[in-house]
This record gives C-alpha cells, sequence and structure tokens, in this order.
C-alpha cells in the first residue's frame, strides 16, 4: 500500500493520554506528523495502518486526504482608468 495523507480526527471527550497514545502510534508506523490543529491531526502514513489508527480510543475518523490536482488561481486587481 503506498503512502499518504490522512487526516485523523480526535473526539471530543479525548483526554491528553489519548491524544499522546495516537501520535506515538502514528510515528511507531512509520508515519509522520505534519499538522496538530485544535482536535485534527494531518499526518502521513501508509494506508494499510489506517485501521490500527482508527481502532485507537480518542479516535473519531481516520479519512484519506488528497492535495494533489489542485490549482491556485492567481488574483489580479485591476483598477479602472
Amino acid at each position: 500500500m503506498p503512502v499518504e495523507t490522512h487526516i485523523v480526527r480526535v473526539a471530543d471527550n479525548a483526554t491528553p493520554s489519548q491524544i499522546e497514545l495516537i501520535l506515538k502510534t502514528l510515528v511507531s508506523v512509520g508515519g509522520r506528523v505534519e499538522v496538530v490543529a485544535s482536535r485534527s491531526i494531518i499526518a502521513t502514513f501508509n494506508s494499510e495502518y489506517a485501521d490500527l489508527v482508527k481502532r485507537k480510543p480518542g479516535v473519531q475518523l481516520v479519512g484519506g486526504v488528497n492535495f494533489r490536482g489542485r490549482t491556485v488561481r492567481k488574483i489580479v486587481k485591476r483598477s479602472s482608468a
């Protein structure tokens, strides 16, 4: 299975020790934690470990994220004469 970017949503009632266990699990499977914001973790890891992460206490959701193929539009400010 390929390495993909995933979003891990932490449950609202998760304790700090459960969140620490989630992060340790991500690192132990060879993953890389990219961003931790509020109750969401964006991490890159092998897709075959998604079920393992999903079964950890305190995890609400694990889903793949695809950032490829997105174009950033250029904003041009035009002034009238």
